[in-house]
């Protein structure tokens, strides 16, 4: 048992069995706290996509609480339907979810648990990121529990990235869901660009984890 918050762990994936198998097996692997959960969202791969997914988490004996495999939009690479589907389901069962595209691969042992707690306790915050810190940000720094963060300022583009991140529910209760009629890019682009002009809660990145990161992308094809 533990006192910890539910962590639900969303991975969103279409297609590329060969990575979203990796990313997965490497979560599995890697990620330490004790209270989490699956919830997988597939905007519509055949079958055995979800099925090699699920052999994965079942193998490692990891909690699975829910799945959707749908093409929400047919003849349209549209991924925003899906992704909102996954985290406001995600959001029922827990207040923070793990952000995971189905291409980023948990290099080393990762314990989540003080940036978890960080988002319970302070309620300017909605996003912890966790994959690479991109270039030509602004950013100050910042502290909480022993541990140095740069914050994000909202004046340059990418402060929001769809990489591996932490986000409470606060952040998408201040922020919206995901349009659903634009490509994946370009929806990651309009959150951006939303997240930069609105008043809400900052993103925030570890610098513990170093320039790179701890998650590698991996993915090489389009899954749209």
């Amino acid at each position: 048992m533990t006192d910890l918050p539910r962590v639900a762990i969303v991975l969103v994936t279409y297609a590329r069995t060969k990575y979203a198998v990796r990313t997965a097996e490497s979560v599995c692997e890697n990620l330490i706290y004790p209270n989490v959960g699956w919830y997988v969202g597939d905007d519509g791969s055949p079958p055995e996509h979800m099925q090699a997914i699920l052999d994965v988490l079942k193998k490692a004996e990891a909690p699975i609480f829910g799945t959707h495999s749908e093409d929400f939009v047919p003849g349209e690479h549209f991924p925003g339907k899906s992704w909102n589907k996954a985290w406001e389901f995600s959001h029922s069962w827990a207040p923070v979810t793990l952000w995971l595209e189905d291409d980023w691969e948990l290099r080393k042992p990762l314990d989540i648990e003080p940036y978890v707690k960080l988002l319970m306790e302070k309620e300017e915050v909605g996003m912890m990121r966790l994959g690479h810190l991109a270039i030509n940000l602004n950013m100050t720094s910042m502290g909480h529990a022993g541990i140095h963060y740069l914050k994000m300022w909202r004046n340059m583009q990418y402060g929001f990235s769809g990489n591996p991140a932490l986000r409470h529910r606060r952040f998408a209760d201040a922020y919206g869901p995901y349009n659903e009629s634009i490509g994946p890019g370009d929806t990651e682009i309009e959150f951006d660009h939303r997240w930069r002009t609105q008043d809400g809660p900052e993103i925030w990145w570890p610098v513990d984890l170093g320039g790179w990161g701890i998650f590698s992308h991996i993915g090489q094809e389009q899954s749209y």
